[in-house]
Formats: structure tokens, sequence, C-alpha cells
């Protein structure tokens, strides 16, 4: 397969262009199926106070033979002075009579936050090197508990600390294990966190709960020149694109809004010499946007972030039917706009 070359970014000039022939073409709906593994998607509360004294336990649910994977988005304060050392990550308990035999990978980031758009750059990245990761393991006795994966950090005095990180667990027992999301102080163990005996409350609009998937398939047709919105929200034309939604937790949102970190797997047939191009809805409130991507099944690859009026243009190859993937980094908008030429 030809290499990949970087995508290019176009002036805003020809974007205009390519808005106003928007308008000539249908915005059309998409059917949906669901496939991959569970997903634990942790962002309600998405902001919450944290000092080295606290512990937060966010979302709990069991681990059974099959992977889950587990992503959490948090902006942490402590009052502006604090530069306590904390951690976020995952803690599992062993209730079986057997060991178990987790095996897991994941990748994570802590940064200043500031609430700038900065961080929508830190979460590409992230995303990438969790799919690049290698797994790892680890043996849970009967009865054991385990900080099995996190990262740790410590709080720069006069900045909030923003937290994003995805990783993915599997045991080798259908049955007895246990795992709890959390942020806390280092000091705490994971005998601290099963002690809590309930989760923080949801607050808001963001989503808190698991999924029965990590993919979204859709199948396109290159020759079209209708214009397809994926990670549509609000959910007006596509069907069954948020179906799926296992649990939440009370107090959040009911459906994964934008489906950040789950994988857009789209087949596009009629794809010969054809380019995709991809233009994120912009507003005043997204000057900015990345996404994480993957042409006919090559390396996963970060799109350089744009700026308003921009758009992502990538070549499909030579094949009349081809692959792109592509994922919705945390820190993001939902609602990109899929065409192609």
């Amino acid at each position: 397969m030809k290499k990949t070359n970087l995508i290019r970014l176009i002036c805003i000039i020809f974007t205009l262009c390519l808005f106003f022939s928007f308008t000539s073409y249908a915005l059309t709906g998409s059917t949906f199926s669901s496939s991959g593994n569970h997903l634990i998607y942790v962002n309600n509360p998405e902001s919450f106070g944290l000092n080295a004294g606290q512990l937060v336990y966010l979302y709990g649910t069991n681990l059974g033979n099959s992977y889950k994977d587990v992503e959490f988005y948090h902006h942490l304060y402590n009052a502006w002075s604090n530069s306590g050392a904390c951690r976020v990550g995952v803690a599992m308990m062993n209730k079986g009579p057997n060991p178990a035999i987790i095996t897991y990978k994941g990748s994570c980031t802590a940064t200043l936050d500031g609430y700038n758009f900065a961080v929508i750059e830190d979460t590409s990245q992230v995303l990438k090197n969790f799919q690049n990761a290698e797994y790892q393991t680890i043996i849970l006795n009967p009865g054991e508990k385990k900080i099995v994966w996190s990262d740790d950090f410590r709080f720069t005095p006069g900045f909030s600390e923003f937290v994003y990180g995805r990783a993915q667990f599997k045991s080798n027992q259908k049955f007895g294990v246990w795992l709890r999301v959390f942020a806390a102080g280092q000091s705490k163990t994971a005998e601290d966190i099963f002690k809590e005996p309930l989760p923080l409350k949801g607050i808001g609009h963001g989503f808190c709960g698991e999924l029965g998937y990590t993919e979204k398939n859709v199948t396109l047709d290159g020759d079209s020149s209708n214009i397809t919105n994926l990670c549509e929200w609000p959910s007006l034309l596509n069907t069954y694109e948020y179906d799926g939604v296992i649990n939440s937790k009370p107090g959040t949102s009911k459906y994964h809004a934008g489906n950040y970190g789950v994988v857009y797997n789209i087949t596009i047939n009629h794809a010969a010499n054809k380019k995709i191009i991809i233009n994120p809805k912009w507003s005043q409130d997204r000057p900015y946007a990345t996404l994480v991507y993957s042409v006919n099944n090559g390396p996963w690859i970060v799109g350089e972030k744009i700026t308003t009026g921009m758009f992502w243009i990538e070549d499909l190859g030579y094949e009349e039917t081809a692959n792109f993937k592509f994922m919705l980094p945390g820190g993001n908008c939902g609602s990109y706009y899929v065409s192609f030429e």
C-alpha cells in the first residue's frame, strides 16, 4: 500500500468553496451497526476537586473473560494552591475462588489544564498510543485487591490538572472480578478504593456508564454526492448511532453523545481514486478540531489539529472498496461531515 501522506490542510478560501458546494448536496442519515468490546466511558462529573488526602470513586462494574475498554476525561482542581501527588486509574478485586489472570494495556496523559484547546492534541495522541500499546498481565489471587493500571501526577500550584486515559482489560475468569475507576491521592490503596460505598454522583449532561460497543459500522458510497454526519449530535438523521447503552450512572446522560473514543469503521464502495473529505461542523464554541484515523487498515495516524474553516482530505487508494476508520478524541465536539471527491 502506498504510504499515506500527511493530511493536507486546505486554506480557508478553498474550504469556503467546498462549503458552498455542500449547499447543493443532501445531508442524509445513515444506519449503523455495533461491534467490538464493551466500553466504559467515565466523564461525569467532568470536573471535580481532588487533593492528596482524597479518594473519588467514579464508576464500577464487573469484568469477565471478554475485553472491556475504559476511557476517562476529567478536569481536576484543588483550590489552585495544593501541589499534592495524586493518581487516576483502575483498581480491581477478585471475589472468585480461583486466581484471575488480568490482561490489559493502556495510555494516559495528565497535564496542566487551564481549560484551553491544547488538550485535544494530547487526547489524540493518547488514543493512538492506546491502539499501539503492548499487553501486560498480572495475577489477582482470591480476595486480593490491586491498582492494576494508573497514571501518577502532581498538581502545579495555580493550575488545574487535565487527565485523559484509555485502557483495555479482561480476566481469564468469567465471573468474580470487579473493577473501579478512581482518582485519589497516591497514598490511597486498592483496599481504600473498594471501601467506598457509592460512586460520585453524576451532574448534568456528560455520560458515565457502559456501552455494548467500541465500534460503529457504516457503509458509504464514494460516487454519492450526499454528505454524511458522523458523531452526529443532537441525533437527528442517523439510525442506531447511539443504540447499545447498557448502563448509565444516575444523574448522567442516557447516551454517549458524540461517541468519543468509539471507532467509526467506514466501508466505502466505488472508492477507486477517490478522496474522503472530513469537515467539522464549525461554530464559535469549536475553533479547533482533531481526529485519529486509519486508511485501508494501515497504521493509526494523529491528524493535525485544524482551525475554523479547514478540513481534512485523504486518498482512498485504487481499489473499488476502501476502509476508513476514525476516532473522535475527547475535547472535540461531535458532528463531522463526510463527503467524497
